[in-house]
């Protein structure tokens, strides 16, 4: 699957990975993730190297991954620690080894790395705002689209009025007042408003950058997939995209809160899972039915001012491609 490499990906919620071989297909390939008894996460290609059996359907035992076919065991490094038909004087052949991916975790997500190995590792892309006092609650959905499509739909302002006009979209609000769009190789920050069609002239950007000044961005997307919606000081909402194959994508959507009375919070959450589920799949209606699959090249769609945040994405992930390559995830073992 192309991707933009040397990037960390969240692949997972810690929730997901337990005690347990848990098998998953992420950014194109079968993967294994498990944990030791010291809780640390560990993942490898969904693949024993003796004769190809998936190892999610083994065990944890003695803090190894156990292959379910022959009984190979391997440490949290990918090392073949034992082949129970040859006993246990016999050297074991160096290429029965796993590779051994490279894992975070934090903010409640297991991230992936794909790329080179390093000594040194960039930080998680996450929001310094959330890093502490809030709450959130978390649905997930697959979708049958690219990535980069689900990515552009979040970054699109334009279609508000249109797609959601029965939720968020109400009142005709079809007028885009800029946006206003700063971006750096990793970061595109949206400052938008969107208004009823009443004749009003079009701001200039210089104007859009004045209304910008001291104010929390209306959307922020951090590359590879993470994205945020300012709603209110007390309330955003989240997504961590995470491509499973060509032709899927998961979203890890999120609304963080600062409702923080323990019994409001939970029923708070639960419906602000259904009603973002709901405006999602207005969403999900008409994206499944782009074309291309993915982005497509410059050029091919005719973009307008409205879509400044998308067509800084397209270029800012043509560079990313262009720049790092396309690893798969077995390369960013160790």
């Amino acid at each position: 699957m192309i991707l933009p490499a040397n990037q960390w990906y969240p692949v997972l919620e810690s929730r997901e990975v337990g005690r347990r071989p848990f098998g998953v297909e992420r950014l194109g390939a079968r993967l294994v993730f498990w944990r030791t008894a010291d809780g640390f996460p560990h993942a490898h290609p969904d693949r024993c190297p003796h004769l190809g059996a998936a190892l999610s359907g083994g065990r944890i035992e003695a803090d190894r991954l156990v292959c379910p076919f022959h009984g190979f065991e391997f440490d949290g490094q990918g090392r073949c620690v034992h082949i129970p038909a040859n006993g246990r004087r016999r050297k074991i052949p160096e290429g029965m080894a796993l590779p051994s991916l490279v894992l975070r975790e934090a903010h409640g997500f297991i991230w992936l790395w794909r790329g080179e190995i390093r000594d040194l590792y960039p930080e998680l892309p996450y929001f310094a705002p959330l890093e502490t006092g809030w709450r959130h609650g978390t649905v997930a959905v697959d979708w049958p689209v690219h990535y980069t499509r689900a990515i552009e739909n979040q970054l699109d302002v334009a279609h508000l009025a249109f797609v959601h006009r029965s939720t968020i979209g109400g009142g005709g609000r079809a007028f885009v007042e800029g946006p206003y769009v700063e971006a750096d190789q990793q970061d595109i920050k949206v400052w938008v408003t969107n208004a009823r069609d009443e004749g009003q002239a079009t701001r200039g950007v210089a104007e859009l950058k004045a209304a910008a000044a001291g104010r929390e961005p209306s959307l922020h997307f951090k590359f590879p997939g993470v994205w945020l919606l300012n709603l209110s000081p007390r309330l955003k909402n989240f997504i961590a995209f995470t491509p499973i194959n060509e032709r899927k994508t998961r979203y890890y959507l999120r609304v963080y809160h600062r409702y923080l009375n323990p019994l409001a919070a939970k029923p708070f959450e639960a419906l602000m899972g259904l009603s973002n589920r709901f405006i999602l799949n207005q969403d999900k209606r008409v994206v499944v039915t782009q074309t291309p699959r993915e982005s497509p090249p410059p050029g091919e769609d005719r973009l307008i001012e409205a879509d400044r945040a998308i067509a800084r994405f397209r270029t800012l992930h043509a560079s990313l491609l262009e720049e790092a390559g396309s690893a798969g995830p077995a390369d960013g073992g160790e």
